[in-house]
């Protein structure tokens, strides 16, 4: 477990992602490794509108949302005394995370656990970084209601 010095933990604040970040932060408690959390704005949903202000209206909400999810990890790590970071970024977030997993000795991300016709029309994040990262990928899967 020492060899986890830098965890990534890509978080979209849904209740799967949230279950992952628990058990990354629990798991950079035990090991010592310092942690990148990180927020991706998914900007592929806007790229055939043109901007406008709803759309900019949008992203800065989304934006703004992703920053107050970030600070409560924070706390959270805070509390732990885990050593943390915070990114918000746009762009698609599996290249992003993927892009990311080269600094990284772990990834700690959540899914839905998804299968059949739900998981071929929503696609998978997690499934395309455990295909494409650069380090190891733990996956936290919970129950979809």
């Amino acid at each position: 477990m020492e060899d986890f010095k830098r965890i990534l933990i890509p978080t979209d604040g849904s209740v799967t992602s949230e279950v992952a970040v628990d058990k990354g932060l629990a798991l950079a408690r035990m090991t010592g490794a310092k942690v990148k959390v990180l927020f991706v704005v998914d900007t592929m949903t806007f790229r055939d509108i043109p901007p406008d202000e709803l759309i900019t209206t949008l992203r800065g909400h989304m934006e703004s949302k992703g920053n107050e999810i970030l600070d409560e990890i924070e706390e959270r790590a805070d509390e732990m005394g885990v050593e943390l970071e915070k990114s918000l970024v746009n762009g698609h977030p599996d290249d992003i995370i993927v892009e990311e997993s080269e600094n990284f000795d772990l990834i700690v991300i959540g899914t839905h656990g998804r299968s059949g016709l739900s998981r071929l029309l929503v696609g998978s994040i997690t499934e395309r970084v455990v295909r494409h990262a650069k380090c190891p990928v733990m996956v936290i899967k919970t129950k979809e209601e």
